[in-house]
């Protein structure tokens, strides 16, 4: 069992997550990338994420990434998809509004919108082609971050920090109640968290005794 202040700890992790916001990442193939975005998915509030493994090779986004996400990414929960327009019909059918990040300069500007929707599934592409075609016709609206330097794009994990914490924003200022879990989601995301917990203390309990073997 967690020691009282770790119990309290998941417990108001588990109170703050905002159950309508999630994140979808298209065919990331940097699994360091995706570690840092978890860690920001964690930092403000997103418990689950949607990873699509359509065109390249899939990986375990709790056992990969451990230095860019600080081991965050063990406490999140994963919905593995092996094609995109499963995975996004899929969302909209469940009531996720989809919000596509692009370098279009004919998309809304994060300064603008309005990114308060009740469910809001923010969708990210991979490091080098950004979303495929397919995502951007099945996505609801479409965003970009307006640049003002030479550079016209950024490191998908800095622009997934980005727009999530826009969003957060927008939330946070016009309608704090989305970012509050109810107390049955509130519990369902504690459940997960004391799960990961224990396996955690599991697998940290295997690893030094296999230290201290090797020791000898």
């Amino acid at each position: 069992m967690p020691t009282e202040q770790r119990l309290n700890k998941l417990k108001c992790v588990a109170a703050q997550r905002q159950p309508g916001f999630t994140v979808v990442i298209e065919d990331v193939f940097d699994p360091h990338n995706l570690g840092a975005i978890t860690r920001s998915c964690d930092a403000f509030g997103i418990q689950e994420i949607n990873v699509v493994f359509e065109t390249h090779a899939a990986f375990d986004p709790k056992e990969v990434g451990k230095n860019s996400s600080t081991a965050t990414n063990k406490w999140l929960k994963y919905r593995i998809h092996q094609d995109t327009e499963t995975a996004l019909r899929g969302l909209k059918d469940e009531g996720w509004q989809i919000i596509a990040a692009v370098l279009d300069p004919a998309a809304e500007s994060i300064f603008e919108a309005d990114l308060r929707q009740p469910r809001v599934a923010l969708l990210l592409g991979n490091e080098k082609t950004g979303l495929s075609a397919k995502a951007i016709a099945l996505a609801d609206r479409l965003v970009t971050i307006p640049m003002r330097g030479i550079a016209q794009s950024m490191n998908v994990s800095v622009s997934a920090a980005l727009l999530i914490y826009e969003i957060t924003r927008q939330r946070r200022e016009r309608c704090p109640e989305l970012l509050q879990s109810d107390p049955g989601q509130a519990a369902e995301t504690l459940e997960y968290l004391l799960e990961m917990h224990q396996r955690l203390s599991r697998r940290n309990k295997g690893l030094r005794k296999e230290r201290a073997k090797q020791r000898r």
